[in-house]
């Protein structure tokens, strides 16, 4: 058995990580690393180009996780691939808008070898992915192992639509893959389940693991604190913009800006969001009976509101003119998407406010808006000029990850006997949840694997 990170590794970026297991090769994610360009972005996938990758397994559908899917494919042709059954419906959607976005940006940022991958290389992999529903046990077999086989089964991730961790139990032992998870309830998608079955060897995320901050967080106070900030907003005329990523976080607050309407905590405003946040709307409602909801009867089209694209933002932004809120992608805010635009014009404007409700990274567009102080001048990344910020800005705080408390309870219940940390949003990440674990438990082996680092486990 073997385990050896080809992206991501400890921290956040291109997620991807080869496990050989019974003699079958698999790769568990193929993401794309979302602040890199070209094929910095992309996964090492010369450290596996030698063994036979039998099965790709993808945990879910944010770019980090599946972006550099096709390119998987090209490198390794040999592969099937499988995820959840809402990821199945996914999946092509969010990869033929990275095409799109890299088609835009060969031309703006002349960067010669994009696109990496076509649309026709997409439409492609709808021939070798399987879509398998939770907690329901599939077979993966290779070319040196057709016989046997390991059982694979998908359990809740929570998270985001679709995600899933990832149980193998074969003969060389039992593992679990967490993927990105929630342990808690979001508004739509309820917390992860664990397996109950034994496991030998955790492979865990820690994204909030040097998040102290995080533990202490009440969604209920979060609600409220939005309240607030959009009905001083709508006081002064103006309109609040929640940059947001198309899936998952969009949908999420589509349904809580529509749910404090209809329980008239705020006023009647209309509600935009960005296209593909619609798109993925749709395959919410087509996928409920098999998403792990909170409330399997909420459809979201009996939901009121409207599109705005990339071009609408450029030409008149009517909906700037009267109270509104725009969910609008994405949620780093990179170049010449929806969010990016829109902010750079309602930056200008006192009675507006910008609102982030997740992570921003420190050298994204929203990181330096929502880190910028009122009335300074700002540049944004891709922009020579600046940008006065009079704007109103505001933070509120609701997670598509557990806190480092739930990861650690994770691992307790689980109490395998070896852990594999990835996925840190930082090297204080890693070592705080390696401390925890040893302090508890010193017979369980730890491990932080550098990128092409190989684990004999």
């Amino acid at each position: 058995m073997k385990f050896q990170s080809i992206g991501g590794g400890k921290h956040i970026g291109a997620n991807c990580h080869f496990l050989q297991l019974d003699r079958i090769g698999m790769l568990l994610d193929a993401g794309m690393h979302p602040a890199r360009y070209g094929h910095e972005s992309l996964p090492s996938f010369d450290f596996v180009r030698d063994h036979l990758i039998d099965a790709i397994l993808i945990t879910h559908c944010h770019l980090d996780h599946i972006g550099a899917l096709p390119m998987a494919i090209k490198n390794l042709p040999h592969s099937r691939i499988f995820m959840t059954y809402a990821s199945s419906f996914l999946y092509s959607t969010l990869l033929h808008n990275t095409v799109t976005v890299m088609r835009l940006l060969k031309e703006e940022k002349d960067i010669l070898e994009y696109p990496l991958y076509s649309h026709e290389d997409v439409d492609l992999v709808s021939y070798i992915v399987q879509g398998m529903k939770f907690e329901k046990s599939f077979k993966i077999y290779g070319h040196e192992n057709t016989h046997e086989g390991i059982e694979g089964k998908w359990y809740p991730a929570g998270h985001t639509l679709g995600a899933g961790g990832l149980y193998l139990h074969a003969r060389e032992g039992r593992l679990f893959y967490t993927g990105d998870t929630s342990a808690s309830n979001q508004f739509l998608i309820r917390g992860a389940i664990e397996p109950k079955d034994p496991v030998d060897i955790l492979i865990s995320e820690c994204t909030l693991g040097a998040n102290e901050e995080a533990e202490s967080i009440k969604r209920k106070q979060e609600v409220q604190t939005l309240i607030k900030i959009l009905n001083e907003t709508f006081n002064k005329k103006g309109t609040v913009l929640i940059p947001a990523f198309a899936l998952g976080k969009t949908q999420e607050m589509l349904w809580l800006v529509n749910n404090l309407k209809q329980r008239k905590l705020i006023p009647d405003v209309d509600i935009y969001v960005s296209g593909m946040g619609r798109a993925i709307a749709r395959i919410y409602d087509l996928t409920i009976e098999y998403s792990h909801r909170v409330d399997d009867q909420y459809f979201f089209d009996d939901v009121e509101f409207s599109v705005i694209d990339q071009q609408d933002t450029l030409s008149h932004g009517l909906w700037l003119k009267r109270p509104s809120v725009i969910i609008a992608s994405s949620g780093m805010m990179h170049e010449n998407t929806p969010s990016y635009w829109l902010a750079y014009k309602m930056m200008r404007e006192p009675h507006h406010t910008i609102c982030f409700v997740g992570y921003t990274s420190p050298d994204s567009a929203a990181h330096v808006v929502a880190h910028s102080k009122k009335h300074e001048s700002i540049v944004l990344p891709g922009l020579s000029e600046s940008v006065p910020r009079h704007c109103r800005i505001e933070r509120v705080h609701f997670s598509g990850h557990s806190t480092r408390q739930e990861v650690l309870k994770t691992i307790q219940n689980i109490n395998p006997k070896k852990l594999i940390l990835v996925h840190g949003g930082n090297d204080a990440a890693l070592e705080w949840m390696n401390k925890q674990v040893t302090d508890w438990n010193n017979k369980i082996e730890v491990m932080t694997p550098e990128i092409g680092q190989t684990i004999e486990l």
